[in-house]
């Protein structure tokens, strides 16, 4: 399929930005939400203890991704102000 992207050179491309007007276009700062296309956290493997109720709790739904479920809990209480320091 040719569709023309391999003649862009770096040059070419440096010209083309100039070009474009971003001003009206506010900067992403926050990509937690996960709204660009094809775009994933960074992620990194972590092991840590997990009490035998909680973790039957997670896996409740299914075995299978609880460490995403896990994942998501997280990021639902950072999102919604769980008071970390209280803990």
């Amino acid at each position: 399929m040719k569709n023309g992207v391999s003649s862009f050179t770096d040059e070419k491309i440096t010209a083309l930005r100039k070009n474009i007007n971003f001003s009206d276009i506010p900067e992403i700062k926050d990509f937690s939400s996960g709204h660009l296309r094809n775009w994933k956290p960074v992620k990194k493997p972590v092991s840590f203890r997990i009490d035998l109720d909680n973790l039957e709790w997670v896996q409740s739904v299914g075995e299978k991704g609880y460490q995403k479920k896990l994942n998501s809990i997280l990021r639902w209480a950072r999102l919604n102000g769980c008071p970390i320091q209280s803990l």
